[in-house]
């Protein structure tokens, strides 16, 4: 099943939504998604823990 997402989040890959199992939600009912989560964001979160 495809789900398409024009959203900058982190499961969004070429317009298509990769998220592929339940998880917790974001809680972040505001941009329509349950799940969804800041593609920019999360990439700054991984960046620190790496310094």
């Amino acid at each position: 099943m495809n789900i398409n997402c024009s959203e900058k989040c982190l499961y969004e890959r070429d317009g298509i939504c990769t998220l592929n199992r339940i998880i917790i939600s974001s809680g972040n009912i505001s941009s329509g998604c349950p799940y969804y989560k800041n593609k920019q964001e999360s990439q700054k979160n991984t960046n620190n823990n790496f310094k």
